[in-house]
C-alpha cells in the first residue's frame, strides 16, 4: 500500500467515525426534546398545585378569622 491508498483508507475511517457521531448527537438531542417537554409539563403541573394550595390556604385564613362569613 502506498501512502495515498493509506490517506484514503484513514479518511473512510474518519468519515464514518464522524458519521457515527453525528447520529449519537441527534439522539440525545431528541432525548433532551423529550426531557425539557417533560420538565415543562411538571413545572406547569407545579403552577397549578401550587395556586390550589395558596387558594386553600387563603380560605383556612379567612375561616379562621371570619368564620361567618366562609362557605364550604
Amino acid at each position: 500500500m502506498n501512502k495515498y491508498e493509506l490517506k484514503y483508507m484513514y479518511e473512510q475511517e474518519a468519515t464514518h467515525h464522524i458519521q457515527d457521531l453525528y447520529s449519537e448527537l441527534k439522539k440525545k438531542d431528541a432525548n433532551i426534546d423529550k426531557l425539557i417537554a417533560r420538565l415543562n409539563d411538571k413545572r406547569e403541573e407545579v403552577f397549578k398545585l401550587q395556586n390550589i394550595i395558596k387558594s386553600q390556604q387563603e380560605k383556612n385564613l379567612r375561616e379562621y378569622h371570619f368564620p361567618e362569613s366562609v362557605d364550604n
